[in-house]
């Protein structure tokens, strides 16, 4: 099962690529409305909409990221740009 965003990452995901509101939810599919409301929390996103996003990110060599910890808490939840070579310290989420 694949972990659902957050809108802090998808805020921090987004900001890492450089994309607007509306150039990344047109590039997904969604609306921007739907993507203002998923980053400020006012709306949980729904498994659709965060594939559509992983999506895109992916295509951006996106990766989200963790704290590689026995815990279904994400702890240390950040983005970056996917690397050459993977790191063992991190879990990708």
């Amino acid at each position: 099962m694949t972990t659902l965003l957050t809108g802090d990452l998808i805020r921090a995901a987004r900001a890492l690529i450089g994309m607007s509101q509306v150039d990344l939810a047109k590039k997904a599919g969604i609306t921007q409305k739907a993507l203002g409301e998923f980053e400020l929390g006012k709306r949980q996103i729904t498994a659709r909409a965060n594939e559509k996003l992983r999506r895109v990110f992916d295509e951006q060599k996106i990766q989200f990221i963790a704290a590689n910890v026995e815990s279904s808490h994400l702890e240390g939840a950040g983005v970056r740009w996917k690397p050459s070579q993977p790191n063992s310290g991190l879990k990708t989420i």
